[in-house]
């Protein structure tokens, strides 16, 4: 099983991303090193996107606001193992998301 990422707001043809458990895995990975996701019950200042929402197995939905947060503290270059070329076509995605209304998370 893997992950289906939509725009919110997308044509149906752009704003898409399948992602495999271990892709989405290392994405969460790396979102937390680099403080762009968090997790736990409290929300940081400033925080981006809740971990949980990138792999729910219920689905979930990522504001605008969120992936906003998130983006602040983004540096190109990974500070983990995840493929550099995933990463750079994630924060694509992400800038796409921050103006089409978000993020709609499908298991």
């Amino acid at each position: 099983m893997g992950f289906n990422l939509w725009w919110a707001q997308n044509d149906g043809m752009s704003g898409h991303a399948w992602l495999s458990p271990a892709d989405m895995h290392a994405l969460r990975g790396e979102m937390l090193a680099q403080g762009m996701a968090w997790e736990g019950a409290e929300r940081p200042q400033g925080a981006g996107i809740p971990a949980a929402k990138l792999d729910s197995s219920d689905g979930a939905t990522i504001s605008s606001r969120e992936i906003e947060g998130a983006l602040q503290t983004a540096n190109p270059v990974p500070a983990t193992a995840v493929s550099p070329e995933l990463w750079r076509d994630w924060l694509d995605f992400l800038e796409g998301a921050r103006t089409r209304g978000g993020i709609l998370v499908q298991k």
